[in-house]
């Protein structure tokens, strides 16, 4: 085998296991992390729906988030919020009675952690818009042990989108062009 082939099957090959292990690490996170259920609102409501997600603000439940201490949170800085203490702490994880804690970072006033998106299909987005700005939503967000997070459903008022979007009536073609 020459090294031009070598390299070549190294070139395809390396991508393809960097994915499967960042498929691994997901599926991983999502059966075996701590699961909460954080209520939503839309982040600007003129821009719920950008392309095919939606972009929206957590409640994480815990008052003060990226407003305490002396930081300067005009700039980007690591933050976590422990749900154990029920505290928001400026700074990595550091405390060992944290077992369960989201990381993220302050921007502004804001406090972002990689779960303010959530993927839906085209087709069913305009739908979905309407239900989360006029109804309850919420996000439920599996935590893995070192402040990882990943958000494995949208509810509305309590039961997955999917099963939201069965139970809304579609109009009948009569009825559409009727108006």
């Amino acid at each position: 085998m020459t090294l031009n082939r070598k390299k070549l099957l190294f070139a395809i090959a390396f991508p393809i296991v960097l994915l499967l292990g960042l498929t691994l690490q997901k599926h991983t996170l999502r059966q075996t992390g701590v699961k909460k259920v954080f209520p939503i609102s839309g982040f600007d409501p003129r821009d719920l729906l950008s392309g095919h997600y939606l972009i929206y603000s957590v409640d994480y439940g815990i008052p003060d988030v990226c407003s305490v201490g002396s930081a300067n949170w005009s700039k980007k800085t690591e933050a976590h919020i422990c749900f154990d203490t029920g505290v928001f702490v400026n700074g990595p994880i550091r405390d060992s009675n944290c077992k369960v804690a989201i990381e993220g970072s302050c921007t502004g006033s804001r406090f972002v952690a990689g779960l303010e998106r959530f993927y839906v299909p085209q087709e069913k987005a305009l739908a979905l818009e309407k239900l989360v700005q006029n109804r309850q939503a919420s996000i439920v967000v599996s935590i893995g042990s070192r402040g990882e997070a990943q958000v494995t459903d949208l509810l509305i008022d309590g039961v997955p989108w999917q099963e939201a979007l069965l139970a809304i009536p579609t109009p009948s073609p009569e009825t559409s062009s009727a108006q």
